[in-house]
């Protein structure tokens, strides 16, 4: 799990049994899969391919540190054994995982960050995959892919079926410097970006509030817990969290108790919501809801025909936490850190209060912010008609079209 798995990077000694696959001339999203011909049984993973000859108008961003943070193979992920290996080999889950061993939520993040070994990207991810013959407009099954690439693929779905082009990238090309900002009008995240390293952050920060740089964050829970890039194929998660009985996702500053903290990135660096305008909270966790109109005449719903109470984000292909656009993890306005003039446009009519709240905020530098605030939002994109023409609008007002 620190390692890697080690691929065999050499190949066959013999040039004539070695086998190479070119890579597309498209920049996007794509899957290798291998399949017995005996059994049936398929494997397959996610390959990202960034651009070779950049369209500078549209950057969509994997969110491939989540992706790994989920992937448990070889025995750890950022969820189970998270800071080492136990000296014992897991037998059975229920009984020997801290998890469920240990009452109070997040134990597992329970640790000091020191004591958080390295995760490697080189390792099988059993719990990413996209199926043989999928579809961008089937259901999407599964606890994991729900929330990693077979969601974010239905993105890409979308904008190709409306007509926007897009260069694909993954997250270490934003840390290293490979994905020039400028290059592009905008950025796309989208899902479950929880996990960015501060140099992300600081980059893409900077783009939009000083260079006019416009973002669209159409996921949920984002930009939650500063990682560490230790080189180009393993991450440190600095993921302490003092664990709560409420499950509450902030903590009190371990230095300043009577300051409470909106997440671990705001315990490392600040709060996500100084970017993103909006933070995740644990009221709404697990459910799924339309939203609900509040502010009609904003040129966002323009042609939709929403008034103001009207619901949208009804239909949705999210199989695990199915009921609306609102759901799984959800993000509102923070009243400590949004932006000033931070709008709220939308909100999840989720039980308990725990709706996301679609924000919208400009800067003075000419950039912008569009959060959705929920991991459920682009699994109805496809399907969902008003949703569709709400996103259809921020992407053409950001690219110039009014």
């Amino acid at each position: 799990t620190q390692t890697g798995v080690h691929w065999n990077k050499t190949g066959y000694g013999s040039a004539h049994h070695t086998q190479f696959v070119t890579g597309p001339e498209r920049s996007g999203l794509y899957f290798l899969h291998a399949k017995s011909e005996q059994s049936g049984d398929l494997f397959s993973f996610p390959w990202v391919l960034a651009p070779a000859n950049l369209q500078p108008e549209i950057a969509v961003l994997a969110s491939t540190n989540t992706w790994l943070a989920y992937n448990n193979f070889g025995g750890r992920s950022n969820y189970i054994n998270a800071h080492r290996l136990p000296d014992l080999p897991t037998v059975n889950a229920r009984q020997d995982l801290i998890r469920y061993t240990k009452a109070g939520s997040f134990n597992v993040w329970g640790f000091d960050d020191s004591e958080y070994l390295p995760l490697s990207f080189e390792r099988p991810e059993p719990g990413n995959v996209v199926r043989e013959h999928e579809e961008v407009t089937d259901p999407i099954e599964g606890r994991l892919p729900c929330g990693m690439a077979p969601a974010e693929w239905r993105l890409l779905g979308w904008l190709e079926r409306e007509g926007f082009s897009y260069d694909y990238y993954d997250e270490s090309h934003l840390h290293f410097g490979e994905l020039d900002l400028d290059a592009y009008k905008i950025l796309i995240i989208s899902v479950h970006p929880e996990y960015w390293s501060r140099e992300m952050y600081r980059k893409v920060k900077d783009w939009v509030h000083n260079r006019g740089g416009k973002l669209m964050y159409l996921g949920g829970n984002g930009l939650n817990c500063e990682v560490e890039f230790l080189d180009r194929d393993r991450l440190r998660f600095k993921t302490n969290l003092l664990p709560t009985d409420g499950g509450a996702l902030g903590m009190p500053d371990p230095n300043n108790p009577e300051i409470y903290l909106e997440s671990r990135m705001a315990r490392t660096l600040e709060s996500e919501a100084n970017l993103l305008g909006v933070v995740c909270t644990e009221s709404g966790i697990m459910t799924a809801a339309p939203y609900k109109t509040l502010n009609a005449d904003h040129w966002v719903f323009a042609g939709t025909g929403l008034k103001n109470g009207d619901l949208f984000g009804i239909d949705s292909l999210h199989e695990r936490i199915h009921g609306g656009a609102s759901g799984h993890e959800t993000d509102k306005i923070s009243p400590n850190h949004s932006p000033p003039g931070t709008v709220l446009l939308a909100k999840g009519t989720n039980i308990d209060d725990g709706g996301s709240e679609l924000a919208y905020y400009e800067t003075s530098s000419g950039g912008a912010v569009f959060s959705a605030g929920s991991i459920t939002y682009v699994a109805s994109l496809l399907v969902d008609q008003p949703l569709s023409r709400i996103t259809t609008n921020v992407i053409s007002r950001f690219l110039g079209a009014r």
